[in-house]
C-alpha cells in the first residue's frame, strides 16, 4: 500500500483518515475484479478538480483484462473521463455508460463514489466489463431486422452498374450472377488475377475458373454456405471470403473478396527469425554466465582463506542468478518474464549449494504470478538470491531445522515480495542503511535504485522482509479513453 499513500500526498489534498479509506477499499479491488470478471481501478481527484489520478487496479484473474499495461499513476481528464469527474465532482454514481478502451474493445464503465465518514467524496470506485458480445450480438439482431432478399437484390443491381461500386476498395471484389457467369469485378480484383497471370478479362469469365481453390467452388456451389479460407498462389497468400446470395432459398449469385496477405505472412515471418535470434542470444548468454561462474569455481579451489572461499561462492551465486534470468529469456523468447518461476529456480540452486548435511532447511515459493520486464527480472533474481542467501548463513545458528517463505504480490501496477524466515531475527538495533554486509548493500540499492521501490524489516517470529515496487512496462501506455 506504499505506492497508494505516495500517490495520494503527492497528488491529492486527502487526510490521513481518507488515504487509509482508499487503502482498504483497494484492498478487495482484486477479489471484485475476480468475481465479477471485470477491470476495477481507483481514481482521486488532484487540486485541478478537472483532473484525477488512477491510485489503485486490479486486472480480473478469472478472465481477460481489457488492459495490457498498468495505468497506475496515470491522470484522468475530464474530456477523456468524462463520468469519473462527474462522479468526483458530484458524489453521484454513473453505470451502464458504454465507451471503448484504447485498445478498440467495447467496453461498460460504472462508476461510485468513495466516502469518508463525513460523507464527502474522497475517489471514485471505477468497474470496467468488455461487452464485445453484446454489442455483436445487439449488431446481429439488428441486421437480421432487415430483409436479407432486399440486400441481396440491392448489392445485385448496384454490382450490375457499371463502375458503382468503390474502385477504391482495397479488397478485390468478383460478382456472379446464378449461372457462376462474373458480372463485376473491381480493379484491385483485376490487378491481383494479373499478379497471378490471368490476363484475360475477368468480367464475362466463369465464376468456378476465378475461385483459385476448388474447395471454394464445391462450398459454394454445391454446399452453398460461407467460406473463409487462406490460399497460396504463386508467390502471393490470400484470404478469399465467398458467399452465396438467396431470394427465396434459391441461388441467385455469388460474392467473392480477395485480400492480398502476402506482407503481414512475411512479416510474421520476419517476427519469427528475430524472436529465434532473440532466444539464441539470451542462451548464448546464460552460456556465457555459467562458463563465468566455472571459471570462477577453479580459481575457489586455489585459495585456502575461508573468507577468501566465501567471496567467491557469494559471486558464483550471483552470477548464476542472472544466469537464470537468461535462461528463462531463451526458452520464452519474450522480454517479458515471470519472476516467480525465476525465484523457485534460484532457491533451487541456493538449497543445491549452500544446504548443510545436518540441517533440514525448508524453502517455498509462494503466491501470485508476476510477470517483469527482463530489466526488472534480473533485479529481483538478485534480490531473492542475496536474502536466501543470508538467510541460510545466518537465521538458523545453533538450529537443525527452519523455513523460508518467499511471497509475491500482483496488485496491478504494483508488485511485492515478501522474504520470510523462522529464525533469530533481526538484531534489535538493526538498520539496513548502516549494515556493512555487502549483500544486504546491494538488496538495498538494488530496490531503491533499480525497482524504485520500498522496502521494510521486521523481526516478529523471525526475519521479514517486505519489498514492494510499481512494474515498469514498455513505453507508449496508452491512456484509459471511454469518451
Amino acid at each position: 500500500m506504499g505506492i497508494i499513500r505516495d500517490l495520494c500526498v503527492k497528488h491529492t489534498d486527502l487526510s490521513a483518515d481518507d488515504i487509509r479509506i482508499i487503502e482498504e477499499t483497494a484492498a478487495k479491488l482484486q477479489s471484485m475484479a475476480d468475481i465479477t470478471q471485470a477491470d476495477f481501478f481507483i481514481d482521486c481527484a488532484t487540486r485541478d478538480p478537472d483532473v484525477a489520478i488512477v491510485i489503485a487496479e486490479a486486472k480480473p484473474r478469472t478472465a481477460r483484462s481489457l488492459y495490457r499495461w498498468s495505468v497506475v499513476g496515470q491522470l484522468a481528464l475530464k474530456h477523456n473521463e468524462p463520468a469519473v469527474i462527474r462522479t468526483q465532482q458530484t458524489g453521484q454514481p454513473t453505470l451502464g455508460m458504454r465507451g471503448t478502451s484504447q485498445e478498440g474493445v467495447p467496453i461498460k464503465q460504472s462508476v461510485v463514489p468513495i466516502l469518508n465518514r463525513s460523507g464527502k467524496t474522497i475517489g471514485t470506485l471505477i468497474m470496467e466489463q468488455d461487452i464485445t458480445e453484446q454489442v455483436r450480438t445487439e449488431a446481429q439482431v439488428e441486421f437480421l431486422a432487415e430483409t436479407a432478399e432486399q440486400l441481396t437484390e440491392t448489392l445485385l443491381q448496384v454490382a450490375m452498374q457499371d463502375r458503382a461500386l468503390p474502385d477504391i476498395l482495397m479488397d478485390g471484389l468478383v460478382v456472379a450472377d446464378h449461372e457462376g457467369i462474373v458480372t463485376y469485378a473491381n480493379p484491385m480484383a483485376v490487378s491481383l488475377y494479373k499478379k497471378l497471370g490471368i490476363e484475360s478479362d475477368v468480367i464475362g469469365g466463369r465464376f468456378s475458373d476465378l475461385c483459385l481453390d476448388r474447395s471454394i467452388e464445391k462450398a459454394l456451389v454445391q454446399d452453398r454456405t460461407y467460406i473463409t479460407t487462406e490460399i497460396k498462389a504463386g508467390n502471393l497468400v490470400l484470404l478469399v471470403k465467398s458467399v452465396p446470395l438467396f431470394r427465396s432459398g434459391k441461388v441467385i449469385g455469388y460474392i467473392m473478396l480477395i485480400r492480398d496477405i502476402t506482407e503481414i505472412r512475411n512479416k510474421e515471418k520476419e517476427l519469427m527469425v528475430k524472436s529465434a535470434v532473440i532466444q539464441e542470444i539470451h542462451h548464448r548468454v546464460k552460456n556465457n554466465l555459467q562458463t563465468i561462474a566455472s571459471l570462477l569455481r577453479l580459481q575457489q579451489r586455489r585459495v585456502d582463506s575461508v573468507s577468501v572461499k566465501k567471496a567467491y561462492e557469494d559471486s558464483i551465486n550471483r552470477i548464476l542468478s542472472t544466469a537464470i534470468v537468461h535462461e528463462v529469456l531463451s526458452r520464452e523468447g519474450l522480454e517479458l518474464i515471470d519472476v516467480k518461476e525465476v525465484a523457485e529456480k534460484i532457491v533451487e540452486m541456493l538449497s543445491a549449494t549452500m544446504a548443510e548435511p545436518d540441517k533440514k532447511i525448508v524453502t517455498q515459493v509462494l503466491g501470485d504470478r508476476v510477470v517483469l520486464t527482463s530489466k526488472q527480472a534480473t533485479s529481483v533474481g538478485l534480490i531473492i538470491n542475496e536474502l536466501v542467501h543470508n538467510a541460510m548463513d545466518h537465521a538458523f545458528r545453533g538450529r537443525k531445522e527452519g523455513l523460508i517463505q518467499i511471497t509475491f504480490r500482483d496488485n496491478g501496477g504494483v508488485a511485492s515480495i515478501d522474504v520470510k524466515d523462522d529464525g533469530v531475527g533481526f538484531p534489535n538495533d538493526f538498520s539496513m542503511r548502516k549494515s556493512r554486509t555487502l549483500g544486504l548493500s546491494i538488496v538495498l540499492a538494488l530496490v531503491e535504485e533499480d525497482l524504485k521501490g520500498v522496502i521494510g524489516i521486521s523481526s516478529e517470529h523471525g526475519a521479514h522482509i517486505h519489498i514492494s515496487f510499481p512494474k515498469n512496462e514498455f513505453e507508449g501506455v496508452p491512456w484509459r479513453d471511454t469518451a
